[in-house]
């Protein structure tokens, strides 16, 4: 089962690109059978956000391409949400959502959130 990095789902999505395809014939060769990571996510998340492309879209048709392994499709989807509608930047969002509602750090942001910060004493 081979692991597919982002170079791999941009050169999909996009016609135009020089490694397209490429990218379809390996989709079709292992269809069914390839998987990716969080890491993979946040960097197309942030290549969505530099484009203006909606996060949340394309994580929902990367992880019907690919099998996540690391994190969960809720937790993915839940930082596509916090980026898209809540303005929440794309580290933050991916923290918030993989932090099961605790997390050390100096941001408030994740007051606002919901995320109960600990720890956070001395600041």
């Amino acid at each position: 089962m081979p692991y597919a990095d982002t170079d791999f789902f941009i050169a999909i999505s996009n016609s135009n690109d020089r490694l397209n395809n490429w990218a379809i014939n390996a989709l079709e060769k292992y269809k069914g059978a390839i998987y990716t990571s969080i890491l993979t996510l946040v960097e197309l998340a942030l290549v969505s956000v530099r484009k203006g492309i909606p996060v949340e879209g394309m994580i929902a048709s990367v992880l019907s391409i690919a099998e996540l392994r690391g994190a969960s499709k809720q937790n993915a989807l839940a930082a596509a949400h916090l980026i898209d509608h809540e303005g929440v930047g794309v580290f933050d969002a991916f923290h918030a959502s993989l932090c099961e509602g605790e997390i050390i750090s100096s941001d408030h942001i994740y007051e606002k959130l919901g995320v109960k910060r600990v720890g956070s004493g001395y600041l």
